[in-house]
């Protein structure tokens, strides 16, 4: 996600970090 689409989603954030763990 982007920094407008994490603006937009807090959950975005936290999305992002469960991709992160997954690689």
């Amino acid at each position: 996600p982007t920094e407008e689409e994490v603006a937009a989603n807090p959950r975005a954030r936290s999305a992002r970090l469960r991709v992160a763990e997954k690689l």
